[in-house]
Order: structure tokens, then C-alpha cells, then sequence
């Protein structure tokens, strides 16, 4: 059977484990992308195919707008030019037009939820403009979802926000890693006299980036490595001309992120409650830590908080408190059995409850009921 994946993005993570694992099934995965920034350099990649929509334009920016007629003609025109069997479109920019499709060609519709639509525009500031995106894109995201064959959503936090929609098939995909444990084979590093902090990601005030760089300020032993792009001109300045504790590595692969991670003592992921969009978000910075086994200090107010708490596997703080974040960090640092404690929760967390290959049979699963299914 021919699967089409549809991202209006360069590849990432998510979509890469999605094709992998529905290539592994036997079917003939093709991956239909915008490669905004022609980033993308490989058309085959492990057994699917790459398809790329060529039109250079932003991320996180309101005038995408203008962009997204032109991309969804050449997605339309790509939907109806070739035959598929299941359409998995990911997120509301890649919808509409498989919806319209759907109708003429029949074939069955999957999608995937992994940010809904408010959430690309990284400012977040109330303003009356994104207030009505975000009015547009609700009622948008729920009629059509009422059309679609099977719903994916990154956690269960994420369904108040369909609830309401016709919802024929629900399936829960955490975003989470592959297990690298074995392969790469580290274990906690014995270290009693300094701590290193790691933080991969898109670098935000409103990611509690600031409040960590306050937070180690007079804290001895403690080393903070960032990585990753920072829009706020501000921040960028604090983290480069910052004290010899912080190290910004830039952008790197994922592969090193990975590495990174596992030869880090401790993580970190804040989200800023006001914002309420982030509340429910699945950042795979807390299931990367669990796959490595490291603890992680979160911010209260999240689903991540709900997490952490459960599996005992990090400290949970209060957005933006300083002295609570400080407080965390000298703990783990002197407390080499508590670190190792929260980190061992955390493997097994991930071991029982959120790994790949878990997600990976939910997935098959789903695919296999559509596959037996009669069509329309």
C-alpha cells in the first residue's frame, strides 16, 4: 500500500520516526515536505522517499500566511497528480487541502496534531490578531477533523482542546525518542564536585532560558551548555558575553543532541503558564531525558509537571522562581543518590511507559485497522 506523510516544514524527528516505523510495515512511505529553507539535501532516506515543496519562507511569523495558498495548490496538485492509499497530514497547514482530495480520490485521511496552529507564531503576546487566528484555526481544526479516519495527538492533555469534534479513531503518540541506551551505553557520570546542565532547543525567555542563566550565577561547579537557534537578541547577548558557566554550541544535530544529553547531569524545560497554548505541549525534551535516564527539573502548571510528579523523575518548580530553580540545581549537585534516584525513575519510566517501540506498536496498530477497513 502507497502512504503519503505531508509536513509543512523541514524533516524533524517526529515525521522521520512516523516514516521509518511505517516503512518497517511493509508499506511504500513517501514524505511530502516544504522545505522553506532548502535544508533538505537527500531524497531517500531509510527506505521512504522525499518530496520537496521549493519556496523559501519563514518560520514562527505571521506573514507565513501569505505563503500558504502556494503551498497548499502544489500540495493539492500533488494529492490528486498520484495515487495513495492513506494520507497522513500533520498539523493544520497540511489539512485542508488533503481533506478536499479525500473527497475526489477516496483514499483514507490519518492526522496528527503536534502543535495546533496558534502555537507557530513564537511572540506570545495577546495580540487581536492572533486571537483571531486562533478563533479561525479552532473551528477549522474541528470540522475537519470530523472528516478525518484517525486522529494522532502527542498526549492525552492535548484532547480538551478537540474535544467537541466528531472524532472516529483516537491514537496517542508521545513525542518521544528511540531508545539509544544500550548503543551508546552511558550511565550516570560519577561526578561530586560539578554539575552540567544541558538545554537543546529553541532558546525563549518564555522558556525559562534567562531565569536558568540567574539561576547557576554564584553556584560553584555548575556549567550550563545551550544549543540551538535564539530569536531574542537580548537573550543571545546574555548567553554569549555571560559568565565561563555557559557554553552556547549553536545548532546541532540531533544525533548530538542525543549525546549531549547523555553526557549531561541534568536538564531543564520551562514553559510560561500565561501562555496558555503551552500548558499541554509535549516538549521531547523531557522524554529524551528519561531515555537517557538524567532527571530534569520542569516548571509547574504542565502537562510535563504532571509527569514528573508521577514517575518521580525530576523537580518540579514554580515558573520564573528563581530561588526554587537555584535551590534545585545546588540539591541535585550535592545529592549524588537523589540525582541518581530521580535519573533511574526516569529510565524506567521510559522503559515501561513512553518508549519508541511502545509508541511505535500503537501506531502499526491504528494503521493496521485502516488497512482491513473497507473504503468509503
Amino acid at each position: 500500500m502507497n502512504v503519503l506523510l505531508i509536513r509543512a516544514g523541514a524533516m524533524d524527528p517526529s515525521v522521520n520516526k512516523t516514516a521509518i516505523s511505517l516503512s518497517r510495515m511493509g508499506l511504500n512511505v513517501k514524505l511530502l515536505v516544504w522545505d522553506r529553507q532548502n535544508t533538505i539535501k537527500n531524497e531517500k532516506v531509510c527506505n521512504y522517499s522525499i518530496s520537496r515543496f521549493k519556496l523559501n519562507a519563514p518560520y514562527n511569523k505571521y506573514i507565513i500566511i501569505l505563503y500558504l495558498p502556494f503551498w497548499w495548490l502544489y500540495e493539492l496538485y500533488f494529492l490528486l497528480r498520484e495515487d495513495y492509499d492513506i494520507v497522513h497530514a500533520c498539523d493544520l497547514d497540511t489539512l485542508l487541502p488533503a481533506i478536499l482530495a479525500k473527497y475526489i480520490k477516496k483514499f483514507r485521511l490519518c492526522y496528527t496534531i503536534y502543535d495546533f496552529y496558534a502555537l507557530n507564531f513564537s511572540d506570545g503576546q495577546p495580540t487581536l490578531m492572533k486571537k483571531l487566528i486562533e478563533i479561525i484555526t479552532a473551528i477549522l481544526e474541528k470540522k475537519g477533523i470530523g472528516v478525518v479516519d484517525a486522529l494522532f495527538l502527542v498526549n492525552e492533555c492535548r484532547y480538551n482542546d478537540v474535544k467537541g469534534a466528531k472524532i472516529k479513531s483516537i491514537t496517542y503518540i508521545y513525542n518521544t525518542p528511540y531508545d539509544y541506551y544500550n548503543k551508546i551505553n552511558k550511565s550516570m557520570p560519577i561526578k561530586t564536585h560539578e554539575l552540567n546542565i544541558f538545554y537543546a532547543g529553541l532558546l525563549l525567555k518564555t522558556r525559562g532560558v534567562e531565569d536558568i542563566i540567574t539561576s547557576i550565577d554564584g553556584i560553584d561547579g555548575v556549567k550550563l551548555i545551550l544549543a540551538g537557534d535564539c530569536p531574542e537578541k537580548e537573550l543571545m547577548k546574555k548567553i554569549v558575553l555571560g559568565s565561563d558557566k555557559i557554553e552556547y554550541i549553536g545548532v546541532i544535530p540531533y544525533d548530538e543532541v542525543i549525546r549531549m544529553t547523555f553526557n549531561s547531569d541534568l536538564l531543564f524545560r520551562f514553559s510560561d503558564p500565561n501562555i496558555n497554548e503551552t500548558k499541554c505541549a509535549s516538549p521531547n525534551k523531557l522524554y529524551e531525558a528519561m531515555m537517557c535516564g538524567r532527571p530534569i527539573i520542569v516548571s509547574d502548571d504542565s502537562s510535563m509537571a504532571d509527569i514528573v510528579r508521577k514517575d518521580n523523575c525530576g523537580i518540579v518548580v514554580k515558573y520564573g522562581d528563581i530561588a526554587a530553580i537555584r535551590n534545585a540545581i545546588i540539591r541535585l549537585k550535592e545529592d549524588l543518590s537523589y540525582r541518581k534516584f530521580l535519573g533511574t525513575n526516569a529510565r524506567i519510566a521510559y522503559e515501561t511507559k513512553y518508549s519508541w517501540d511502545i509508541m511505535e506498536r500503537r501506531l502499526c496498530q491504528t494503521y493496521m485497522k485502516l488497512m482491513n477497513s473497507n473504503k468509503d
